[in-house]
């Protein structure tokens, strides 16, 4: 199984074009929304279930990333996060050989910053080797396709 997390997301612009790009990516089995807040979780919330919906694709959204370990099991998570912080790069070779045996999440931090320190104790935080921090559609993308070309 695997699931992309976007965490901490507050625009309802952004979630949309996350939205986009899982829809554009089969290979991704679910969308996990946690911690999204003002407009992303009042309107972008709906919005995105029922853009799912119609498309026959799957949106959980949960309070915490917490929540997000429990509740779906995960084998292996990872945070994606800029170069600066401590992390070792991600091996798209080996999480698309991950993907077919165990259950593994992907998540990215859609705030104006990255994880906090006691989210990053909940998974293993990774980079795709870019400093700065992304809009979470972008890292979506690279990553997306990144795995994809790989499987």
């Amino acid at each position: 199984m695997f699931v992309f997390i976007v965490h901490n997301i507050y625009s309802n612009v952004k979630l949309n074009e996350v939205i986009d790009v899982y829809l554009s990516f089969p290979i991704v089995d679910l969308l996990v929304i946690s911690k999204a807040s003002s407009a992303a979780a009042q309107t972008g919330v709906p919005e995105a279930e029922k853009r799912a919906y119609l498309k026959g694709r799957r949106i959980l959204y949960l309070p915490d990333l917490t929540d997000v370990k429990d509740i779906l099991k995960l084998d292996k998570l990872y945070l994606i996060v800029p170069n600066k912080i401590p992390s070792t790069p991600l091996d798209f070779g080996r999480l698309a050989e991950e993907i077919k045996s165990i259950r593994v999440g992907i998540a990215v931090s859609a705030g104006d910053s990255t994880f906090t320190a006691r989210e990053l104790e909940l998974g293993e935080p990774v980079n795709i080797g870019i400093n700065e921090i992304l809009p979470p559609a972008a890292y979506a993308g690279i990553i997306l396709y990144s795995v994809t070309s790989r499987t």
